[in-house]
């Protein structure tokens, strides 16, 4: 969490200076923890230590930079007024003469200059200074406009227009997010509303944020589902951009944390004859790229690629085109336990050898996985990696496929016969995943090839030698089968060699989150610590298979799965008592009411946020149920496209006959 100081010159508006909190806190929530200060209660030779400094107004500015340890990180605190103080000033008469009453001649006339630059130009406003009020020269006025100080205003004004504390301005905000390295996607979401909520004349800077965000975010969804890392450098050198496969690379989660110059020689990135040159980073081997990026004649900076020597290490045109090979190295699994670790250190040693592997582990523990990681860890790691699911064909299909056919070798055999995995595995290592289901008469045949490294194909009679690794899993207690009768017994101890058990994800928390955090790459920002907490404390019966899917459902839908919150003592709402619970379809129509204009409403994603910003959790499915009622009551219409959905008339009568504020 950063940490920002706020700098007053007292504490004398104490109302102001929370309005002034709450407005910060409500777009960087948890991501910073703002502090106040007081200028009048300074101490001598005090410093100030903090990631960003707040200060209200200029005279304190040479206050501020003696007592701060940085004075770059300063970043002025301007304010605009609320959107809703327009609609009340339009409402004076044109050519009324108005006193403007702050907390201060300098914030009066501050508030003043903030109209005029938003078009405010019917009426003329004029500063109030208390010290002159014993003069008589405010004697005439009969409106007042001010900002959330109406006790300040002289006793003798007729109409007292109250517009509110005005709000922190956009371009404070966005200051503060760029400064601090914050540009994420839940902080961007809040600055958007902000921008709606605000008077500001700056519109041109708001459109340019919206269009830049966008395009942003359409670009980093290209890369970063990219197997290669992506890099985009200035000219010297220094990380401006880099994508989730350069983040997996350089083994960090902060792109700035990124300086390439400690990985690659000077003399590799300054050479003109740099493409597809292998370089080392980390004990891994990537083949190397660089692309200069030109402004007119100048270099601006430099586009880097680095790709996997895995990814493109198979040469054989045959192996690629089958997809016969390994993508995953044990780099690739993601953990923190010490238990994950100790299985892999096991798994790592074992690959060195050239004996049977039996993987076991539940379902969706990655054993495929640890699988190919093994392969690429080996001798053989050049050579095939085959896969096949045992319990996915039938019978008389898996062993055609395993050890191919001769022509006419039975009803429906292709007329050339067919080379089984065993063949085409030579040299190589073949996968048999839930090697527990396979029948007894496939069981014995294994048993053979195992025994004599030879095969023969159906309707054959000719014996064929393989020199192929045999790499199993299963999710099945062998042992039992064994004592069942189910399983043979000298098979499983030909299997059984190398035996690896891959821990189930319950009993390894430490991976959850860090697993999370890989399949929601920069999303994972926006998981809550009451989600986290959460997701840490359920059972997880489908492993890492069911956690990936999880991921899924929050990156569609921005929420987690109902039967998560369910599994933890926090039952999602249900639509049929939706509207029995006040509280929450009055939330649900204040939110609906808060982005409903004359041109459109709200769309369903944006009221999932917002919901969740209540603690509010409803999974899509649940909001077009809600949605649903409360079109049927009349209280909202839901639209098509933009149009999104709106408060009826109905739906704002709904909310004054129980004194909702809207």
């Amino acid at each position: 969490m950063k940490n920002v100081i706020i700098i007053y010159r007292n504490s004398d508006n104490k109302n102001a200076i929370q309005f002034i909190n709450s407005d910060l806190e409500e777009i960087f929530g948890e991501y910073i923890s703002f502090t106040n200060y007081y200028l009048c209660d300074a101490k001598d030779g005090e410093i100030l230590k903090a990631d960003a400094f707040l200060v209200l107004d200029e005279n304190s500015f040479e206050s501020a930079k003696e007592r701060v340890d940085d004075f770059s990180k300063i970043i002025k605190l301007n304010r605009s007024p609320d959107s809703s103080a327009l609609q009340k000033i339009a409402r004076i008469p044109p050519g009324s003469s108005v006193l403007v009453v702050n907390d201060s001649y300098e914030t009066s006339l501050s508030t003043i200059y903030s109209f005029y630059e938003v078009g405010i130009g019917h009426i003329n406003m004029t500063p109030y200074d208390s010290s002159l009020r014993h003069t008589g020269i405010y004697d005439k006025f009969e409106i007042a406009i001010t900002p959330a100080e109406a006790h300040l205003v002289p006793e003798h004004i007729k109409e007292v227009i109250d517009i509110g504390y005005r709000r922190v301005s956009f371009d404070t905000m966005f200051k503060l997010m760029k400064l601090l390295d914050l540009d994420i996607s839940v902080i961007n979401r809040n600055l958007f509303r902000h921008i709606h909520s605000v008077v500001e004349s700056n519109t041109a800077f708001h459109a340019n944020y919206v269009y830049g965000y966008l395009k942003s975010e359409m670009l980093s969804h290209v890369v970063n589902k990219s197997k290669i890392g992506m890099i985009l450098v200035d000219s010297n050198y220094q990380t401006v951009y880099a994508n989730d496969k350069a983040s997996v690379i350089f083994q960090t989660d902060d792109k700035n944390d990124i300086d390439i110059r400690n990985y690659i020689d000077p003399a590799i990135l300054n050479s003109s004859d740099s493409i597809d040159f292998p370089i080392e980073i980390l004990d891994s081997t990537y083949y190397y790229d660089r692309f200069p990026i030109k402004l007119m004649d100048e270099i601006a900076g430099y586009y880097i690629t680095l790709q996997d020597e895995s990814d493109i290490s198979v040469s054989n045109k045959l192996i690629r085109q089958k997809g016969y090979f390994a993508k995953h190295q044990f780099k690739d699994i993601i953990h923190r336990s010490a238990d994950m670790e100790k299985v892999i250190n096991t798994a790592k040693q074992i690959a060195l050898t050239d004996y049977t592997v039996l993987i076991r582990g539940e379902s969706g523990t990655g054993k495929e996985l640890m699988a190919q990681s093994i392969h690429n860890a080996s001798y053989r790691k050049n050579m095939p990696f085959i896969a096949i699911n045992c319990a996915a064909l039938p019978d008389n299909l898996l062993e055609s496929e395993l050890f191919g056919y001769e022509p006419g070798a039975f009803t429906g055999a292709h007329n050339k016969g067919k080379v089984g995995l065993f063949e085409q595995a030579n040299h190589g290592s073949i996968f048999l995943d839930e090697i527990g289901d396979i029948s007894p008469k496939l069981q014995s045949r294994l048993l053979r090839t195992i025994q004599e490294k030879q095969i023969m194909r159906i309707g054959s009679d000719r014996v064929i030698d393989v020199d192929i690794r045999l790499i199993t899993a299963t999710n099945k207690d062998l042992e039992k089968a064994v004592a069942d009768g189910s399983f043979r017994s000298d098979l499983f101890f030909r299997l059984n060699v190398l035996p690896i058990v891959v821990p189930p994800l319950r009993r390894r928390k430490e991976d959850i989150l860090e697993l999370l955090k890989h399949f929601l790459g920069a999303e994972y920002k926006n998981i809550t610590p009451e989600e986290k907490e959460m997701l840490v404390q359920y059972n997880w019966s489908g492993n890492v298979r069911e956690l990936e899917n999880v991921s899924v459902f929050y990156k569609s839908l921005s929420s987690l799965p109902e039967y998560i919150y369910q599994h933890t003592g926090r039952e999602m709402q249900s639509a049929s008592s939706f509207l029995q619970d006040n509280s929450i379809d009055l939330q649900l129509l204040q939110i609906i009411h808060s982005n409903t204009t004359l041109s459109h409403g709200i769309g369903r994603s944006s009221l999932l946020y917002l919901l969740k910003e209540r603690n509010i959790p409803v999974s899509d499915g649940k909001l077009r149920e809600l949605l649903s009622q409360l079109q049927k009551n009349g209280y909202i219409d839901v639209g098509k496209g933009r149009y999104g959905t709106r408060i009826t008339t109905k739906g704002l009568e709904y909310l004054q006959e129980r004194q909702i504020e809207i």
